[in-house]
C-alpha cells in the first residue's frame, strides 16, 4: 500500500515536470518591434518551438499593466522568422502623436499552457507630414 502511494505522487511529479518542460521548450532568440510608416512593426525568431502552437500578440498603450489581444500568429516550427504588422496604433483614440507602446508575446503550447516572453517597449511618432495630411483630408469630408 505504501509503496503503491509512493509510485503515484512519484508519477503525478513525473508528469509536472514534464509539462514544465514542454513550456520550457521554446526559445526566442529575439522579439523586437519599430516604427515606420504604416504603424509599428513586431519581428521575432524562435529557436527550439517544443510544443509551441502559436503566438498571440498583446499590446498595452503608455504602461505595461494593461495588456489587450491584437493577433495570433500560427507557430511554424523551430528557427522560424515572424511579423506583425500593426497598423492600429495611429487610428487608437487613446493614443497621441508620440505614444509609447508595450508588447509581449503569450506563447501558446498544445497541452493548453502558456508562457509570456519579456516585454518590449516601442515609441512611436506620427510624423508632422502625416499629422498634417490627415487634418488636410478631415477638413474635406
Amino acid at each position: 500500500m505504501k509503496n503503491s502511494l509512493l509510485l503515484k505522487h512519484s508519477l503525478i511529479i513525473i508528469i509536472l515536470l514534464l509539462s514544465g518542460i514542454a513550456v520550457a521548450g521554446l526559445t526566442i532568440e529575439y522579439f523586437t518591434g519599430r516604427t515606420n510608416n504604416n504603424g509599428i512593426l513586431i519581428e521575432w525568431k524562435t529557436g527550439q518551438e517544443g510544443n509551441t502552437t502559436s503566438f498571440e500578440i498583446q499590446r498595452s498603450v503608455s504602461n505595461p499593466d494593461n495588456f489587450i489581444y491584437i493577433a495570433t500568429v500560427n507557430a511554424q516550427g523551430t528557427n522560424s522568422y515572424y511579423t506583425y504588422q500593426d497598423n492600429s496604433v495611429d487610428h487608437n483614440t487613446n493614443t497621441q502623436s508620440n505614444s509609447v507602446y508595450y508588447y509581449r508575446l503569450k506563447c501558446l503550447q498544445s497541452n493548453g499552457s502558456y508562457s509570456y516572453s519579456n516585454i518590449i517597449t516601442v515609441m512611436h511618432s506620427v510624423s508632422g507630414i502625416r499629422s498634417t495630411w490627415g487634418s488636410i483630408k478631415a477638413i474635406f469630408r
